[in-house]
């Protein structure tokens, strides 16, 4: 597993460790899980499509912002690449 996902699942059993453990006095309809899935789903679906589909703009702003931090950091200008020196990835 990774680290990230360790630390996760630590700070999730923390969390309900910290709960008060009550009575709960409840009932729950089998299906009421139902209408909420139906509703959830499609919309996560949709977010996940459009993040695949973006994802190459997200990366780059990402990586542009990241461009900025450093330069705000540093107190200079970051010193970019030149775009014919960066590889493109296909055999010449």
């Amino acid at each position: 597993m990774k680290r990230t996902t360790l630390i996760g699942m630590a700070a999730v059993v923390a969390v309900l460790a910290c709960l008060p453990l009550q009575a709960a006095y409840a009932y729950i309809d089998p299906n009421s899980a139902g209408a909420l899935y139906q509703f959830l789903f499609p919309l996560i679906i949709a977010i996940g499509s459009v993040f695949a589909f973006l994802r190459r703009t997200i990366a780059r702003a990402c990586t542009r912002l990241a461009g900025v931090v450093v330069s705000a950091v540093r107190g200079g200008r970051a010193r970019e690449t030149p775009r014919a020196d960066r590889p493109s990835g296909h055999v010449e």
